[in-house]
């Protein structure tokens, strides 16, 4: 099978020649300086490592990677924000085109609670207050185009956006803020997630505008969980979460032809019936070290239902394993999820990650072969 036809006998549930393979999305990339040791460990020191996302410190695959990786799929992202949009304190310091403040952390940037533009947010009059950047015609511009030429080479093509609404609620108004007025201050917490489904609700159609039908997936970033289980209660959930998602779902299908896979990191699986029910179509990152998330369990109660994808565990086994470890690790994945599964590790390959390990987890995923008769 050609790229393309071994994705789309994925996601409609049937059996591939083999699983397919994904990298190098915002999702599952690698940090660069995970990356710039493995382009030296493949004598491929010639290539420039790009940081592409900056609050993670993601680089930039090499094409030469993707391809030795027989990666199926490629991802297409917005445009980086104008100069205008976005402020620099220092090197070590910035504020983005949200208003919210990054500092440097390590290997990382992370936000500054008390800074985020809606942190001392009160009432919905306070919301309305917020002037959200617009998508304009810059941040999409040639996005069709790139799109386009990706399917013509014949890959899938995956679209990304940003933080989904959960994630951009808290963004704007902080982690501890929403998490406490989303029980004390439920009109404020309506205000500001109305705010963050209509932001995305615009840069969706100015992205889909772009794209036409040069996209199989689109792909929406929201972690409502942690190591330990949902972020809020299933009922909580249900209420606030579950009608926006659903939204926004129902947005991109009306006005393209692509399916939809959310990212949502930690213990979700109370959440994964109401996820699906949502319209979801794959689900990432299958985070195999957080609560309830048992692979086998997972592929027992939903496995006709959606597309898993992930669920290579980064917090051990690639950094720390052996060789045969991960080995191990990557077929009893695809034995368990097979057929409807994408290979990719259970999120972006961290800085303690060896090259050795990251090249046995795409070689073993490239040369097994689950459906071997």
């Amino acid at each position: 099978m050609e790229h393309i036809e071994r994705v789309l006998a994925v996601l409609n549930h049937k059996e591939p020649d083999r699983i397919p393979i994904d990298m190098g999305g915002s999702i599952n990339s690698i940090h660069h300086v995970a990356l710039k040791r493995l382009l030296q460990f493949m004598g491929l020191e010639e290539y420039p490592v790009r940081i592409f996302h900056r609050m993670q410190g993601l680089g930039e695959i090499p094409e030469a990677i993707l391809r030795q990786f027989d990666v199926d799929f490629r991802h297409v992202r917005l445009n980086p924000p104008r100069l205008d949009e976005i402020k620099y304190i220092s090197p070590d310091e910035y504020v983005n085109e949200f208003g919210i403040t990054f500092r440097r952390c390590g290997y990382y940037f992370e936000m500054v609670e008390e800074l985020k533009p809606l942190y001392n947010a009160k009432s919905p009059r306070d919301v309305e207050r917020y002037i959200p950047p617009k998508p304009h015609e810059g941040r999409v511009r040639g996005l069709g185009k790139v799109a386009k030429q990706y399917m013509d080479e014949g890959y899938a093509v995956v679209v990304e956006a940003f933080a989904g609404i959960w994630e951009q609620a808290q963004r704007l108004h902080g982690l501890s803020n929403s998490l406490k007025n989303i029980v004390l201050n439920p009109e404020l917490m309506d205000a500001i997630l109305d705010l963050a489904l209509e932001i995305h609700k615009s840069f969706w159609e100015a992205i889909l505008n772009e794209v036409g039908d040069y996209g199989h997936i689109a792909l929406c970033c929201d972690d409502y969980g942690h190591q330990a289980g949902p972020q809020i209660s299933p009922r909580l959930w249900e209420r606030f979460i579950f009608p926006r998602l659903k939204e926004l779902v129902s947005f991109i299908k009306s006005n393209s032809r692509m399916k939809f896979m959310l990212h949502s990191c930690g213990g979700i699986r109370p959440l994964i019936g109401k996820i699906i029910e949502a319209g979801v179509d794959i689900l990432n990152p299958l985070q195999p070290r957080a609560k309830g998330m048992d692979r086998k369990e997972l592929k027992k109660e939903f496995g006709r239902r959606i597309i898993f994808h992930g669920g290579v565990d980064i917090q051990y086994t690639l950094p720390r394993g052996t060789i045969e470890d991960v080995e191990k690790e990557v077929i009893e994945v695809i034995d368990t999820y097979a057929p409807s599964y994408i290979f990719s590790p259970a999120h972006n390959i961290q800085v303690d990650t060896p090259p050795e390990n990251i090249i046995a987890a795409y070689r073993t995923a490239i040369s097994y072969n689950p459906f071997a008769r």
